[in-house]
This record gives C-alpha cells, structure tokens and sequence, in this order.
C-alpha cells in the first residue's frame, strides 16, 4: 500500500474511478499513456499521480498543494527517485484496474518486464 504525508498526515494512495479519470485527462495517451508513464517513474506525471490518488481521501488537495510538498521532501531529502518510481509503480501499474492490462504488456516484453522488476527490487 502506497501512502503520501501531507502536512505531516499519511494518507493512503488508490485509485478510484474519478482518480483514474483525473489521469486521462492530465496524461496525454489516454489509459496507456499512464501506464507508460508509470512504468518510466515519470517525474513529471508523479504530482498527478499523487493527486489522483488522494482524491479518495475526500480532502480536496489542490495539485499545487501535492507538488509543494514533493518539492518540500525532495529539498529535505525524502525523497528519492526511487521512491517516485515505487510510488507509480505501487499506486497505478499494481492497481486492480491496470494490473491485468500491464501483465499483458509484460508478457509481450521480456525486456519490459525485466526492467520493471528490477525497479521493484
């Protein structure tokens, strides 16, 4: 389970049908440019990732928000890329919703494959 610290509360990060939504609008690719993105640990996509997947919490965080508190852990120094990369990883190429999808993929690309499980450790 994935989680997120925001003004120092941990928030459990998941996706839901308006995260999910929220992503395809944010990414550009559609469904697949997520998964693409997360595969990659996209910096530039992991604040939207966050974002999406606090939606649930209910809080209402702004995408400002999330990004000044990664800029906060990055500066401070927790944060790391592996960490980004474990959080898209966690957060989207494990949910219940693109799992399925990405194991197909996966399946078609041993060097893919092979690359994302090295990520995860």
């Amino acid at each position: 389970m994935a989680t997120f610290e925001i003004n120092g509360k941990e928030y459990e990060l998941k996706l839901t049908y308006q995260a999910i939504k929220l992503l395809n609008n944010a990414i550009e690719g559609g469904s697949y440019g997520i998964v693409g993105k997360a595969i990659a640990g996209d910096f530039d996509a992991f604040p939207n990732i966050v974002h999406a997947a606090l939606i649930h919490t209910g809080e209402n965080f702004s995408l400002k928000t999330v990004e000044s508190e990664i800029e906060k852990k990055i500066d401070g120094n927790k944060l790391s890329m592996d960490d980004v990369a474990k959080i898209c990883d966690e957060v989207v190429t494990q949910s219940f919703f693109f799992a399925k999808t990405i194991k197909k993929l996966m399946d078609k690309n041993p060097e893919m494959k092979e690359a994302l499980e090295q990520l995860r450790g």
